[in-house]
């Protein structure tokens, strides 16, 4: 007797653009920069990094050795229009033929958004774990309006990762940067055009993050933190692949318009977002809390303890958002029609604000 095959389960199709550029990871990598540029054929570089930290600046300078170089040391979180048009001006004026950031998300975001205008390659060494650096996504804001928009001119062409560059940085930052790269996990598994090889990205980096991140925030450690810097690669180029939605859009829409920190935004609204999203996106917030090791329905809280344990303020209020601020978000965010995969409608983004706001484990809100 001959037995039938059992049906097999059809996957689903999916098309993805992978994205183009050439990684260099390694403790003292910063000391590549040199020859990774004259593989670009440049000839004078714009070194983009704060004027905040001269050693920083001197030790990005060394690393150029005797390139021809000038020096743009003004940085802004969330990118002014108008400073963006300074730094594409002074590119143009000193014949640069190459950009270079050495710093952390606002750095890089300047430097996207002059090569978009100019068409100039761009080479970043990232020092915190916005995971910017692995994305075409750039924002640039005018009248406490922030933009977003994805070009194949801000994608750089070579990114740097150095451990060593981490070692100093505060546990301050440190936390809410890795709980921002966990976000670009999180929503990476439910934007709009999710593929199969770009959720294994970002589960092994949200797997990385719930593994490390403590340790990395508690101790000075290259090899902790050079973990964390990993996962941050992987987060941004699975949310640089697939797009973000209504997580990022929301804060977007928060620092645009009351200009709080990047970093701390993503931290706090993170919980509260994945609850939001969870009735209407099962599959993806199993497979997110089977990689952080807890239940679906305990994902939220999860998220929102390990935010705590690596320094996230608890609620929007301890960033300067005041519970007025809210209902104008909530109106906004309605009025902008932010993507989401649950339908919104004021009730729900209120609720959504809200509880983000007040800041309580998501579990008993």
């Amino acid at each position: 007797m001959t037995s039938t095959p059992s049906p097999t389960r059809s996957l689903a199709g999916f098309t993805r653009d992978t994205r183009p550029g050439r990684i260099v990871f390694r403790d003292g990598a910063l000391d590549d920069l040199r020859g990774e540029l004259e593989s670009l054929g440049a000839q004078r570089a714009m070194l983009i990094v704060t004027q905040h930290d001269h050693h920083l600046a001197e030790r990005a300078q060394f690393a150029l050795a005797d390139l021809p170089h000038v020096m743009w040391g003004e940085i802004r979180q969330h990118v002014p229009v108008e400073l963006a048009e300074r730094a594409v001006a002074a590119a143009i004026d000193k014949h640069v033929n190459v950009l270079v950031t050495v710093g952390g998300g606002s750095t890089i975001g300047l430097g996207k958004a002059v090569a978009v205008r100019t068409g100039l390659p761009l080479v970043c060494v990232p020092t915190t774990y916005s995971g910017s650096e692995m994305t075409p996504i750039y924002g640039l804001t005018s009248e406490n309006d922030k933009r977003t928009a994805r070009d194949g001119r801000a994608l750089p062409r070579v990114v740097i990762y150095d451990p060593r560059l981490l070692v100093s940085l505060p546990a301050d930052v440190v936390g809410p940067s890795g709980m921002n790269a966990l976000a670009h996990c999180a929503e990476a598994l439910w934007a709009a055009h999710p593929d199969p090889i770009t959720d294994a990205l970002a589960l092994d980096g949200a797997q990385r993050l719930e593994r490390g991140l403590r340790s990395a925030y508690r101790k000075p450690d290259g090899a902790a933190r050079g973990e964390v810097m990993i996962a941050s690669c992987l987060a941004g180029m699975a949310l640089g692949t697939v797009g973000t939605s209504i997580h990022h859009a929301l804060c977007h829409l928060l620092g645009g318009t009351y200009d709080t920190p990047h970093a701390l935004t993503h931290a706090i609204v993170l919980p509260y977002a994945v609850k939001f999203v969870r009735p209407a996106v099962p599959g993806a917030i199993e497979r997110l809390a089977a990689a952080m090791g807890t239940e679906p329905d305990g994902l939220p809280d999860a998220i929102w303890s390990l935010g705590r344990s690596v320094g996230t303020p608890q609620g929007l209020h301890a960033i300067g958002i005041t519970e007025a601020e809210v209902d104008q978000a909530a109106e906004a965010a309605l009025a902008k029609g932010l993507p989401s995969p649950r339908p919104l409608n004021r009730s729900l983004m209120r609720c959504l604000l809200e509880d983000a706001w007040r800041g309580m484990p998501p579990g008993v809100q």
